[in-house]
């Protein structure tokens, strides 16, 4: 029996290896220059290659990541991190042929250097992969597609948190910490971090979620508290009640309690909150039993069920409530079923106990005041302003005691010393300044707005009274600078100008009118008055320039009064200007063409402009500016 091989076109004998492998050689070669002719003829090419044991299709890749090996069928998706070492081992193809197999991720051949493993990072470089990266890594043979296996590059979950890290606006935060919990759903960091951000941006519901979520794997103060804070801003007052119930369960801190108690007093009518205690009373550490039924006390005291609240404050004694105050909390329930001379009976018991309670002291003379008994309410107030001269409230409410009965000289006293306690209290000052003024005191009144004043240097208030005082003693010097600083403020009221004109006019300043007036024409341009102010004193100072200009927007402003015109006339006449003299006649004449005195002014300018200088029968009377 012969020992054949199969060989490409058909069985023959077996020969001698070498010669073999020769020929073989020689048929590659030919098979080689075949598909490289064929390459340039597409259809014949295609025909033939069908028939070669050329790769025809991907069958897997063998490779190695992070140094571990792989197989990876034809058509198979592997996910990786950017930063993951991928080095191609082997390309398995159905070809007998190997050589010409090629690798392509996208359009870069792989790899791009013979240098080790890659990554898809340095692959990659322009990329940030917050979008997962789907490369096919592509086989292909003389450009033919044989095959790919896809490569997902995507971050993980601490990718997305240190971006979220490196982030500058909360929104890029939040999404950075979405993405980190879609690959990492059970990351305690990422839902924390990710709660406190809704909530800062009002996402409350999601906020909600993932703080009780959070909860379900172990019950922690912080997390409570930031879910009390989320529910609060929901307006979940039952909620935030019982989970301020299960932070005092966890802590046993006396200050929950009392966040407990301020949220249920200001979030639930009174009705509900009973319901509430009433209904969670046992789930209450005992130590808080005590409080809790002040709290009832006060509740019902809302309610105006006094008898329940004076059971109630019964109860918290009982209950081992040792606060001196429940005695005098007893004689304000008493005091709202109108009983007040019982309430003041309690609470004289009260500071029998506590005679330097100076807050108690205050509130007895205050029922002593709903009884109408004025004389020892003051007496009370003033007992302890002896003891303690700087009681604001005492002082306050002595205050009120002496306006109710018209003491004014008592008033005052009381409003001395609490100047003394608030000396940058404007009002305090304010009102001792006029009750000052109201006894006549002047010189004390003045000093009182004085300080007013430059308490409040913008209001105009007690500006008036030292004007009016300053004008009683006819002190001109003094009255200027507050009517310039009432002209400051109050810009519209323009009777302060007309007075700071007189006091001006009368000490010859006449400077000070034309910086006063020049400022103010600016405000006020159509204010005629202020306009012949500037004249007067443009005229008293000689200044024919400004007094020409001035008289230029008096006409301006009345172009029917030829007093203006007639006046800038006679200057430009003083100053050798005939033209402008004889101008401002003619409009004169333009406005009252009957004016005798323009006419003979007229005529005597037009011969002075022709030469005439003798102007025999025409004689200049001379006469005096109008000022």
């Amino acid at each position: 029996m012969r020992d054949y091989q199969t060989s490409l076109f058909r069985p023959r004998k077996k020969k001698n290896r070498a010669k073999t492998l020769v020929k073989w050689l020689l048929v590659l070669g030919l098979v080689a220059a075949g598909v490289l002719w064929f390459q340039g003829v597409p259809r014949v090419s295609q025909i033939v290659l069908e028939h070669l044991p050329v790769p025809h299709r991907l069958v897997g890749l063998q490779v190695q990541i992070n140094g571990k090996p792989q197989r990876l069928p034809a058509g198979a998706q592997r996910i990786v991190h950017p930063e993951d070492r991928l080095e191609i081992v082997a390309v398995e193809t159905d070809g007998w042929i190997p050589w010409g197999v090629k690798l392509f991720a996208g359009p870069v051949p792989w790899p791009p250097s013979p240098e080790g493993p890659l990554s898809f990072k340095e692959l990659f470089p322009q990329e940030d992969f917050e979008t997962p990266l789907k490369v096919p890594l592509r086989a292909r043979w003389f450009g033919r597609e044989l095959g790919a296996v896809s490569f997902v590059a995507k971050l993980g979950a601490k990718d997305w948190l240190h971006k979220a890290d490196s982030a500058q606006s909360p929104e890029e935060k939040v999404r950075f910490l979405e993405r980190a919990l879609a690959e990492d759903p059970g990351n305690t960091l990422a839902k924390t971090r990710l709660a406190a951000l809704y909530a800062d941006q009002g996402r409350l519901a999601e906020a909600e979620k993932l703080y009780q979520e959070i909860l379900r794997l172990g019950r922690s103060r912080p997390v409570l508290e930031r879910l009390v804070h989320i529910y609060q801003r929901q307006k979940k007052h039952e909620a935030v009640l019982t989970t301020y119930l299960e932070l005092l369960r966890l802590t046993d801190d006396p200050s929950v309690f009392e966040a407990f108690l301020a949220y249920l007093n200001k979030h639930l009518s009174v009705k509900r909150a009973l319901a509430f205690l009433s209904r969670h009373l046992k789930e209450v550490p005992t130590r808080y039993r005590g409080p809790w039924f002040l709290v009832q006390a006060e509740l019902a005291s809302r309610s105006r069920r006094w008898g329940e609240a004076a059971r109630a404050y019964e109860a918290a004694l009982k209950a081992g409530v040792r606060d001196p105050n429940i005695h005098y909390n007893l004689s304000v329930v008493r005091a709202k079923t109108g009983d007040l001379k019982r309430a003041v009976a309690d609470l004289e018991k009260y500071l029998e106990a506590n005679p330097k309670d100076e807050a108690n002291q205050l509130k007895l003379a205050a029922l002593y005041e709903k009884l109408g008994r004025d004389d020892q309410a003051k007496r009370v107030y003033q007992r302890v302003l002896k003891r303690n001269p700087t009681k604001k409230a005492a002082l306050v409410r002595l205050l009120a005691l002496l306006e109710k009965t018209g003491d004014k000289k008592g008033q005052l006293k009381a409003y001395e010393m609490l100047s003394t306690l608030e000396p940058d209290n404007a009002v305090v000052h304010f009102n001792r300044a006029m009750l000052y003024y109201e006894l006549q005191q002047w010189d004390k009144a003045e000093k009182a707005f004085a300080k007013v004043a430059r308490l409040e240097p913008d209001n105009p208030e007690p500006l008036h009274y030292l004007l009016a005082l300053r004008q009683k003693r006819k002190d001109a010097k003094g009255q200027v600078p507050i009517l310039r600083r009432l002209v400051e403020l109050e810009k519209d009221n323009l009777s302060y100008y007309d007075t700071l004109f007189v006091l001006y006019d009368q000490a010859k300043d006449y400077d000070q009118i034309l910086k006063l007036f020049e400022k103010a024409v600016q405000d006020h341009p159509q204010v005629v008055a202020f306009h012949q102010y500037i004249l007067y004193a443009a005229l008293k100072k000689g200044d024919k320039k400004k007094a020409l200009h001035c008289l230029e927007q008096l006409s301006r402003l009345m172009p029917k009064e030829v007093k203006y015109l007639r006046q800038a006339a006679r200057i430009h006449e003083s100053l050798g200007q005939y033209r402008q003299a004889l101008e401002k006649t003619k409009r004169i004449l333009d406005v009252s063409p009957g004016d005798e005195q323009a006419k003979e002014d007229y005529l005597r300018l037009k011969l002075l402009l022709l030469g005439n200088k003798k102007a025999s029968f025409f004689y200049c009377i001379e006469r005096n500016l109008v000022v």
